[in-house]
């Protein structure tokens, strides 16, 4: 942290270099300091969780870690990267049930076809465009001329249009086109030998058993699973509160101390400033379900400076690496203040012009 001395020779040096005389007298500077921390506190979280499972078929399980009856008393090592994301399969002691199907060969019989591999299907329908009525007009469906042929000469040419040669009775367009003077069409799914094959076995008259999904064999184990996840907290802290520009500053030209923290609920060195250690630590304290963490900080003390000779500028004093200290100059809050309200004239003023001219 700089002394007093050193801040106010940075900012009698920036005033120097503005071409500005005058002397930068003690008594007349105001100096305060402000601590900025920033970063992260990353947390690995761990949830645990257990199910009954059921598998389909054999399953290998004797990779998995194996736990007692009690699932939160089962330890494993604390993470080595809390910021990984991992999942853990393990298996309970005694849990495992590794058995044959009830179905004994993995089919059963299929309950559509009865087993026997078929459905029953109508070997023919009814026409689509005459419905099975006047297939034709000389036989009606029969294949035989049911009147002699004058009866039918005044038939006009509004009934033959769209008729075609009789598969019955050969007559000349008088049959139906869509069934060819039969009246009924065949079936186009058993193609008219009324039986076609069930959908649900394919003719084989099994099917696999839903239980075991044709396997033979069930696994039922009692699965425990545990989750870790990172969780992270970011950390801006300001003591007093500085504006955005003085912060932009302190990032720009600071020379920030880091401190980096890894391990099981590890806590801050022993060699951290006390005032960092004394805003950190209430966010260090343990979570629940935490088991690991990993934290990234630094932490930068500057000075504001305000003069008595330049009451309208705050000097903002920051330590630099490897040089003189940075000073950024901005606006007091009361000249900040004057300078929007001459703004916000300025702006009225031109809204008035405006209208006046409108």
């Amino acid at each position: 942290m700089l002394s007093d001395e050193d801040v106010l020779a940075a900012v009698r040096r920036s005033v120097q270099e503005r071409g500005e005389t005058g002397q930068v007298l003690p008594e007349e500077a105001d100096i305060g300091r402000h601590l900025l921390i920033e970063g992260e506190i990353l947390r690995s979280v761990e949830t645990r969780t257990e199910e009954e499972r059921f598998h389909q078929g054999y399953i290998d399980l004797s990779d998995r870690p194996v736990y007692r009856s009690g699932l939160d008393w089962h330890r494993i090592p604390p993470p080595e990267d809390p910021g990984a994301e991992t999942t853990l399969f393990l298996v309970r002691r005694g849990s495992v049930d590794d058995r044959a199907c009830d179905c004994g060969n993995g089919t059963v019989a299929c309950e559509r076809c009865k087993a026997t591999g078929e459905l029953s299907c109508p070997p023919a329908k009814a026409c689509g465009d005459c419905q099975g009525v006047a297939a034709c007009l000389w036989c009606d469906g029969t294949g035989r001329r049911s009147r002699p042929s004058r009866d039918r000469v005044g038939a006009g040419q509004v009934g033959r249009e769209g008729r075609v040669t009789c598969g019955q009775c050969g007559t000349r367009e008088a049959a139906c086109a869509g069934c060819g003077g039969r009246g009924r069409t065949t079936c186009a799914r058993c193609g008219g030998s009324g039986s076609r094959a069930c959908p649900d076995c394919d003719r084989a008259g099994t099917v696999p058993h839903r239980r075991c999904g044709g396997t033979a064999r069930t696994v039922t184990w009692t699965e425990g699973v545990i989750t870790r996840r990172p969780v992270i907290e970011k950390v801006k802290v300001s003591t007093p509160v500085l504006p955005y520009g003085a912060w932009r500053s302190a990032r720009a030209h600071g020379d920030w101390t880091d401190v980096r923290v890894v391990g099981e609920r590890a806590s801050l060195a022993r060699d951290v400033d006390t005032r960092v250690a004394a805003i950190l630590e209430p966010r260090l304290l343990p979570r629940e379900d935490e088991v690991g963490r990993r934290v990234t900080l630094r932490h930068l003390s500057l000075a504001r400076v305000t003069l008595a000779s330049h009451p309208h500028r705050v000097f903002f004093v920051v330590p630099a690496p490897g040089g003189p200290p940075h000073v950024a100059v901005w606006p007091s809050e009361k000249r900040a203040r004057l300078i929007g309200a001459v703004a916000l004239a300025a702006l009225v003023a031109l809204v008035v012009v405006w209208r006046l001219l409108a």
